[in-house]
């Protein structure tokens, strides 16, 4: 009896207390309750919660389909998934099924159901129910989850009830309902309808039927109890609840609730599954990285704090990817059993990665490791390893630089031989992949085969700092550092650190667009919940290189491609109705790293393959070409052939395949390509005419070929300081026993009407 009698005299004070607090909230809406200043309960500031519905909030990755419309390809969010959406997405079914079964007289109520708190608190001392019976209205409920208070002490519930009473005067019913169905929790870490519709029934908010709404009203009384997914006898039983007491109230016709009473549902979890995954694809980690860069930088924030905000803000971003070669690329990547069965003698298996990236800077498309990816934002080695880019630095860290500079054209010839004092005092190299020299060979020659020492010579007439400031200034090739300043790494790729693949197809996309260097990115643009644009993609590009500079380079690089002695005469087949390709290939020394980086008139694409931790490769390993050339056919097998856009003033010539000079009569003649202005001295023809079948840029047939112990001392060209172990391509890259060699003894690209025919 002592003990009910407590409980009669602590009911009794709590309703004093809150009549008492009540009496303002109760009064005559005339009466002007702001000029009080009292705020003992922070009500003002509730309320400015409410209106502003300052919550975590999901936020959407957009792509464009193939109709070039924005589509949702994913969402991301931390612990609370929550799409927040404007009241006249609400059905009149969903409001009223919320209203029926969580709060009947929520439209007739200023905030506080008193009958049904006097029962509530009735029950606490007498017991009516065997369980306590909840008086929480649904603007009370909407306090309690936009401010988590949840003590369970009384004061707790007075602070929820005044608030409520004050909350009612300064909003709108419509407007509390709706803050309310976008913050109610309804299980699997949702929040809100508009994230429960799309969860459980692959539908926007607005398209609920009546039972699928009963459905989701049905979840709030107890989220792992009432799941419709986990546990669908329990949500059916309590959805007819729900449906009933729709019908009680007069929500719904009895038509309306025989269809609808102890009818089935049809989950559709479609929508879960494609936006809301447990694991992120690689280019879905990178988007992630450079959002998050992109929003720290926005807001003169650290990255912690721009990740928090990209999980709980409703951002919407707008991706570059085509999810169609990302499905391509992962279609060959994961599958290790068929590509990539390569196991090092210490038990590594292999790894690789590749981006593809257009023109513009759009990556769409990037793979940063072999195998099925198992955890978000893990090791990505397309964007965060940078590897020894081998040969593949030729192209970028000394030829491009060399034309720019009219150090040399398309037809220069240089002696192949060893370099003075390359390793150091007294010793020359560096070594070809076969260990021999040529003697006089024409740059298209030395490009075409990948030799070693004429781009070391060719550095050292453009300078080591000049062509360090390019990759690194010019090409953002961001690992490199000083150390990174000598032969071995600027023009071998002998790097300490090296470059990614991304580094990588973006500095060759310069060979395809003209000479322009764009900035890769993952997004076009970064709005936030409403709409407004933060962050936006708007890099013009920067002219890094002439537009005729990249014409003739497009055209060299063809050759490693389309050449009798190409490297890359793997990746020749065909690409887009015929399209032609440019590429290089690369491998470093003791064959850790294989590279091959190439371009069609559509993408660029760059692939590394090899160990995490250096171990030796076979110099007959083809795989890096093989899958490049597999990913490459499979993306542009829909696509119609296409030229490159070509400089216009780079013309013809034909040169003399001996002494690159312009031909004369009794010279085997090769086209060549040349920038503007270039001058071509005229050969006099005093020469030995080559054989037919000696390769129509290699030096005259009365050179021969010397190891480079025989020849180290013919070479008068000095390297300062000592160098790092030098890169080299595989001699078995070179292909002139395939049957489809091209002749060289003509224009090695069939698009020769893009090209001026005059002569200088």
């Amino acid at each position: 009896m002592e003990k009910i009698f407590k409980k009669f005299c602590l009911v009794l004070s709590f309703l004093l207390v809150v009549s008492s607090v009540s009496l303002c909230f109760t009064s005559p809406r005339s009466i002007n309750l702001n000029k009080f200043d009292f705020d003992m309960f922070e009500c003002k500031s509730v309320v400015n919660s409410v209106k502003n519905l300052d919550l975590k909030q999901t936020s959407i990755i957009y792509v464009k389909n193939k109709s070039g419309n924005w589509v949702e390809y994913q969402r991301l969010h931390g612990d609370e998934n929550r799409i927040l959406v404007d009241k006249d997405k609400f059905s009149k079914n969903l409001k009223n099924a919320f209203i029926a079964i969580e709060d009947e007289r929520f439209l007739e109520h200023d905030g506080v159901d008193w009958k049904r708190t006097f029962f509530a608190m009735g029950n606490l001392v007498f017991k009516y129910y065997s369980s306590n019976q909840g008086g929480s209205t649904i603007t009370q409920q909407l306090i309690k989850n936009i401010t988590d208070d949840r003590d369970n002490s009384g004061m707790r519930k007075i602070r929820e009830i005044v608030r409520a009473l004050y909350l009612e005067t300064k909003m709108e019913k419509d407007d509390i309902l709706a803050a309310y169905l976008n913050t109610i929790a309804l299980a699997n870490g949702l929040c809100g309808v508009q994230a429960a519709a799309n969860y459980y029934f692959n539908k926007d908010v607005s398209e609920l039927s009546l039972v699928e709404c009963a459905s989701i009203a049905a979840i709030t009384k107890h989220p792992v109890k009432y799941d419709p997914k986990n546990n669908p006898k329990d949500n059916k039983k309590r959805r007819n609840t729900v449906i009933a007491k729709m019908y009680e109230l007069e929500m719904i016709s009895k038509e309306e609730y025989d269809a609808a009473y102890d009818s089935d549902i049809t989950l559709n979890l479609g929508l879960n599954k494609s936006y809301d995954t447990d694991v992120n694809n690689y280019f879905v980690d990178a988007l992630i990285e450079d959002s998050i860069k992109a929003l720290a930088k926005q807001y003169n924030c650290t990255e912690s704090i721009a990740s928090t905000m990209l999980y709980s803000s409703g951002y919407k971003i707008y991706a570059t990817v085509d999810t169609d070669i990302q499905k391509s690329m992962e279609k060959v990547f994961e599958n290790r059993e068929k590509y990539f069965t390569r196991v090092s003698k210490s038990g590594q298996k292999i790894q690789s990665a590749m981006t593809i990236m257009d023109y513009s800077g759009h990556i769409v498309g990037v793979v940063g490791g072999v195998g099925k990816k198992t955890e978000s934002r893990s090791l990505n080695r397309a964007t965060q390893t940078p590897q020894q880019p081998g040969s593949t630095m030729k192209p970028i860290g000394v030829y491009a630089l060399a034309l720019e500079k009219n150090k040399i054209n398309y037809s220069t010839v240089i002696e192949d031989s060893p370099v003075k004092n390359y390793d150091g005092p007294g010793k020359s190299g560096p070594r070809n992949a076969n260990g021999k020299y040529n003697g006089d060979v024409t740059v298209q020659y030395a490009l075409e085969t990948s030799l070693n020492t004429i781009p070391v010579k060719v550095l050292n007439q453009i300078g080591f700092e000049n062509s360090y400031k390019f990759l690194t200034e010019k090409l953002h090739a961001k690992s490199l550092n000083e150390i990174d300043i000598n032969a071995s790494s600027l023009a071998l790729g002998g790097c300490q650190h090296g470059i990614t693949t991304t580094e990588s197809a973006a500095a060759y996309a310069i060979f395809g667009n003209q000479g322009k260097y764009y900035e890769p990115t993952t997004f076009y643009k970064i709005e936030d919940a409403e709409g407004n644009v933060i962050v936006e993609y708007k890099n013009e590009g920067e002219q890094v290189i002439s537009a005729d500079t990249a014409t003739v380079m497009n055209r060299l690089l063809q050759n490693v491609v389309y050449g009798a002695h190409g490297t890359g005469t793997r990746v020749r087949n065909t690409y887009a109705g015929g399209s032609r390709i440019f590429g290089k290939t690369g491998t470093t020394s003791d064959y850790y790293d294989l590279w091959f980086v190439g371009g069609s008139p559509y993408y660029v694409g760059s692939i590394w393959y090899g160990y995490d931790e250096n171990e030796t490769l076979s110099s007959k390993d083809g795989t890096v070409r093989d899958v490049w050339e597999i990913v490459m056919k499979d993306i542009h097998s829909d696509l119609k052939y296409k030229n490159f856009t070509f400089s216009k003033s780079v013309f013809t010539a034909q040169y003399c395949s001996v002494t690159g000079k312009k031909a004369g009569e009794t010279c085997k003649a090769i086209t060549g390509y040349y920038k503007k202005g270039t001058s071509l001295e005229r050969c006099d023809g005093v020469h030995e005419k080559e054989d037919e079948d000696t390769s129509s840029a290699a030096s005259s047939s009365s050179q021969t070929s010397t190891s480079s112990q025989e020849s180290s001392s013919t070479n008068s060209s000095d390297v300062q300081g000592s160098q790092e172990s030098s890169s080299s391509d595989s001699s078995n890259e070179s292909s002139s026993t395939e049957s489809n060699s091209s002749s060289e003894n003509t224009s090695t690209n069939p698009n020769s009407s893009d090209i001026s025919n005059t002569t200088p």
